[in-house]
């Protein structure tokens, strides 16, 4: 938008220690800015406060139970799964679906050596040290009620992609690191393409309501003549309805920092 610049970064949110350093690119556009923008406050997420208001919302209501909510094939896929990282599915049968597959996705990138400092965080600490002011695209709560929230009235369908795509990580994730820190996109492009179509409730829930929803502040943040650098998650860049072609499709121009 005019002369006006910002900086566009697409985050991994766990890494291994062997992920670092970072691309320059990053350094170079963290540098350069007068503040750090990240998809919400991390810090806040750790309080006493936000904890609790996470285990508010990550139980089943009243009586229900996954074995309730889930078809017995559903069911017996994700008890297979919890099994495979020592966890019984009985004791996690209150838990939302969502809450159930963050657990694994946990345990499985633990499993693989993602114990590091991913980028939000990374930048996030450099702020603190050199007193960078830091923004925020959504509240803590906005991002625990998505998390939370995933799957709501297609839990089998969400249950059964989360499962498939877990399937793939090990592979997937190796490749998609390697293009990432080539400033290539053509994995993501590829997998939002296919979340598009295939599960279409996640891939609106996940990527295009939360890319409608910080397009109009980043354009704020274009606008007002100071230099930002905006992280997000890297899914969040591409695809039909990522934020490069929204702001494209805006009037940006859009180009890869060198």
């Amino acid at each position: 938008m005019g002369d006006n610049t910002l900086y566009l970064g697409g985050s991994v949110h766990i890494l291994r220690k062997k992920d670092f350093p970072l691309p320059a690119a990053f350094d170079k556009a963290y540098s350069q800015s007068s503040f750090l923008v990240l998809e919400t406050d991390i810090d806040r997420l750790e309080e006493p406060e936000m904890q609790e208001y996470l285990q508010s919302r990550m139980l089943l209501p009243g009586d229900a139970t996954l074995r309730s909510l889930l078809d017995s094939d559903t069911h017996k896929l994700l008890a297979a799964e919890c099994q495979k990282y020592g966890l019984s599915i009985n004791a996690v049968e209150k838990l939302k679906p969502s809450m159930v597959i963050t657990v694994l996705n946990l345990y499985q990138m633990q499993k693989m050596g993602f114990t590091q400092t991913g980028i939000d965080q990374h930048y996030l600490d450099k702020s603190k040290e050199e007193n960078k002011p830091v923004r925020h695209l959504e509240a803590p709560e906005t991002q625990i009620n998505m998390l939370v929230g995933m799957g709501e009235g297609y839990e089998n369908e969400y249950v059964r992609y989360s499962l498939k795509d877990m399937e793939g990580t090990g592979k997937g994730l190796n490749m998609l690191l390697t293009e990432w820190k080539r400033g290539k996109a053509a994995i993501s492009e590829a997998s939002l393409a296919e979340m598009k179509k295939e599960w279409p409730f996640i891939y609106r829930d996940l990527v295009a309501n939360r890319n409608d929803a910080w397009v109009p502040q980043i354009k704020t943040f274009l606008a007002s003549g100071e230099l930002y650098f905006v992280i997000v998650g890297l899914l969040h860049l591409h695809g039909p309805d990522g934020l490069l072609r929204q702001l494209k499709d805006a009037g940006c121009t859009v180009e890869q920092l060198k």
